[in-house]
């Protein structure tokens, strides 16, 4: 089989997948499995971190013993970059520091640069003029000095990088990753935008894919999401899910009046129905924010455009299972990272099977493009559909123990080690105690699944007051989420297509034992429930722990949310979660089998 410079491939092959935008994101695929995938944020505790992802990429080759020669391709999901994700080092360009400083200061330049405003739409085509000249100048050049800043910095020729487009790699990475690869599916992707296109409806059987139609970024329902964000004075690109934690505490008759106004803001229309279509560009839709709904109530506002995204996504989603009469559908992008649009998806009675890509948002884009790079290294289809989401970094007892004796923690705090930390974890759950547990590799991702996560007794609502004061500092409509045992979920979850949820990506209506068992661990309005099914061959050690709280209540889960201070990203290891504990009202944390305690 020959590869992409012309060599013949016969053998594994490595593959280093990098984004450099919105949370960037490096990982190793070999020989069809992704092996390691971490975030930089984690390593700069800078959430969301943007740029070249140096750290990650350090981390990654040193820890498979790899020279960067031994690469035999970069895989980059992006042809096109906007400058506000230029890396750090072109601030010594003066060409991309006008730019940057433009883009990011003016508003007229953000707003398609002035020239298409909400009240004149047929200057909508002028503004698409504008966006494909700036792509293809300022976005291309900026691209390929990223690829210049990587090729040197990992010692590879430049022809050793390649960038494959964005929602293709969506595309794959939702397919491939997904217990569908190889059947016959359904490949849908949405996000705010990427390379020019916000949606993208696609075939694939296992050998080919086909795309079927694209949506222009003007027309996105991520752009729409993010300027409800950022009018309700939360930072876009970040507290999305925020909105949507808060939209179902809007009434229904309140919302009424408001949503007959917005309801007509976008509808389908391209070949078949099958592209998005919105009666502006959604640039523009700050300015109609402002002007049209300035003072709509903000609970209003976030139950409404989130009807609307439900209601278009689902019109969608089912018009292309009508389309092509496939029932099976893998999803990929940032929009459907919206848990409650994923329910209402996989609640339609056109969908029969659905697998949503575990953080569908950018993080995830490397991955489909290492997936591509794979193709077309080796012309191979083995890519391994994928499981747990532990690809991170793991710390031994005695670093540890090491971590713990340089920082003195033992004469500050109470330390312990025990044989079985799981049991005496659970017990102290069970005795209504709130434990940070740093166990085993690093999720990836937007969830803690366990190895990284901050746990607590699910049936104690009085615990939530005490989780957002003294330790998240959430916002007080946000809901927290429960990890279930795989084998209890039915009595949990109202879940007729047998859905199995490992990665917290979509919600579910809950069964009365949930309610009464799982009362703090689920929307506290509309009762419905994020779940991270627990299977014990993925994480032994995790799944034991909630099985021996079981022992003591009765009770199939526990209560998990991530393990990080607000505005951080989730820990890395000892250090973070050591920095988390002291600068909280955290009270007992576990690292490995030592427990810190203030008691």
């Amino acid at each position: 089989m020959w590869g992409l410079d012309g060599i013949r491939y016969d053998s594994a092959v490595n593959i280093l997948g990098i984004y450099y935008g919105h949370n960037s994101t490096a990982l190793l695929f070999k020989d069809g499995k992704v092996l390691d995938c971490v975030s930089e944020e984690r390593f700069t505790g800078v959430k969301n971190q943007t740029g070249i992802p140096y750290n990650a990429i350090d981390y990654i080759l040193k820890k498979n013993k790899l020279k960067s020669g031994s690469l035999d391709a970069v895989a980059i999901p992006v042809k096109v970059t906007a400058p506000i994700y230029a890396s750090s080092e072109t601030k010594h360009n003066f060409f991309i520091s006008l730019i940057n400083y433009f883009y990011n200061h003016l508003p007229f330049v953000k707003d398609t640069f002035g020239l298409v405003s909400f009240y004149n739409p047929a200057l909508r085509g002028i503004g698409r003029f504008f966006y494909s000249f700036f792509s293809k100048t300022v976005g291309s050049y900026t691209a390929r000095n990223e690829r210049k800043l990587l090729a040197v910095y990992l010692k590879v020729p430049e022809d050793k990088i390649h960038a494959f487009d964005h929602h293709t790699s969506h595309a794959f990475s939702a397919y491939y990753s997904s217990p569908f690869n190889g059947e016959k599916a359904l490949v849908l992707t949405l996000d705010a935008e990427g390379d020019g296109v916000c949606a993208t409806v696609n075939i694939f059987d296992g050998k080919e894919f086909e795309c079927l139609s694209k949506t222009h970024a003007d027309n996105s329902l991520g752009l729409m999401y993010a300027a409800v964000t950022r009018h309700l004075c939360m930072k876009a690109g970040e507290h999305e899910y925020k909105v949507m934690g808060l939209a179902p505490y809007a009434k229904e008759y309140a919302i009424a009046d408001v949503y007959n106004k917005i309801k007509d803001l976008f509808s389908l229309g391209g070949k078949d129905g099958l592209e998005i279509v919105s009666k502006f560009d959604m640039r523009q839709m700050p300015k109609y924010l402002k002007r049209e709904l300035g003072c709509v109530r903000f609970d209003v506002m976030a139950g409404v455009f989130q009807k609307l995204l439900e209601e278009i996504g689902v019109a969608w989603v089912e018009n292309a299972v009508d389309k092509t009469g496939i029932a099976t559908v893998c999803l990929a992008g940032g929009v459907f990272m919206n848990v409650k649009l994923n329910q209402k998806i996989h609640e339609s009675s056109k969908v029969r099977k659905v697998f949503y890509m575990p953080s569908g948002s950018d993080e995830s884009s490397p991955i489909g493009a290492a997936y591509l790079a794979h193709f077309q290294l080796s012309g191979r289809s083995n890519i391994q559909v994928i499981q747990d989401l532990y690809w991170g970094l793991s710390f031994l007892n005695d670093e540890v123990k090491d971590f713990l004796n340089k920082v003195r923690a033992s004469k500050k705090y109470k330390v312990a080690h025990f044989d079985d930390i799981e049991k005496e974890i659970a017990r102290l759950i069970y005795d209504g105690k709130i434990v940070g547990r740093m166990s085993g590799r690093m999720e990836w991702g937007a969830r803690a699944l366990g190895n990284r996560s901050i746990l607590a007794d699910p049936s104690n609502p009085e615990i939530v007051n005490v989780l957002n004061e003294q330790v998240k500092n959430r916002d007080f409509w946000m809901p927290f989420t429960p990890s279930i045992l795989e084998e209890r979920a039915d009595d949990y979850i109202v879940n007729p297509k047998n859905i199995f949820a490992p990665y917290m990506i979509v919600t579910f209506e809950t069964t009365e034992l949930a309610r009464r068992e799982l009362k703090a661990a689920i929307h506290p309005y509309d009762l419905t429930i994020r779940p991270q099914m627990v299977r014990e061959t993925w994480n032994p050690k995790y799944h034991k722990l909630i099985r021996e709280f079981e022992k003591l209540s009765g009770i199939g889960g526990v209560l998990n949310t991530s393990f990080n201070l607000h505005g951080f990203p989730i820990v890395k290891g000892p250090k973070e979660a050591y920095s988390a504990f002291e600068n909280s009202g955290l009270r007992y944390l576990a690292l490995e089998n030592h427990l810190i305690s203030k008691e």
